[in-house]
C-alpha cells in the first residue's frame, strides 16, 4: 500500500516540526488531496491510523483530509475547467492533451498541537 509510506513521510515532518515547536502532542493532522491522486482517502485514513499507533507524540492526533477538486487546463484552447480523470477531454474544443493545474500531491496543509 503505496499511502503508508506517504503518510509516514507526512507524519515525520509533522513530529520533527512539533518537536521543535515543544508540543506535548499533536490533536490533528490537515491533509490535502485530489481525485486526480493514485490514492484512495479510505486507504489514506486507514494508513494513518496504522502509523500514528508507534508514535507517542501523533497516537491521539484526528486527519483532517481536505479534498479538492481538480481543475484541468487545456493545452490547446487554453480553457480551464474541473475534471475527476486524466486523460480528461476539454469541454471547449474537444482535445484531450489537459494537464492538471492544481497540485495531486498528497500535501500536509497544517497541524495542531498542544503544548
Amino acid at each position: 500500500m503505496h499511502e503508508v509510506h506517504l503518510v509516514r513521510a507526512i507524519i515525520e515532518t509533522v513530529e520533527k516540526q512539533a518537536v521543535a515547536q515543544k508540543a506535548k502532542s499533536v490533536k490533528r493532522v490537515k491533509i490535502r488531496s485530489n481525485a486526480l491522486t493514485s490514492h484512495s482517502g479510505d486507504h489514506v485514513r486507514f494508513s494513518f491510523d496504522i502509523v500514528k499507533k508507534d508514535r507517542p507524540l501523533v497516537k491521539d492526533a484526528v486527519l483532517e483530509l481536505n479534498e479538492v477538486e481538480p481543475l484541468l487546463r487545456c493545452k490547446k484552447c487554453n480553457h480551464q475547467f474541473h475534471g475527476h480523470h486524466l486523460p480528461d477531454v476539454c469541454p471547449q474544443c474537444g482535445s484531450v492533451e489537459v494537464l492538471a493545474v492544481n497540485p495531486t500531491d498528497m500535501v500536509l496543509e497544517s497541524f495542531e498541537i498542544e503544548r
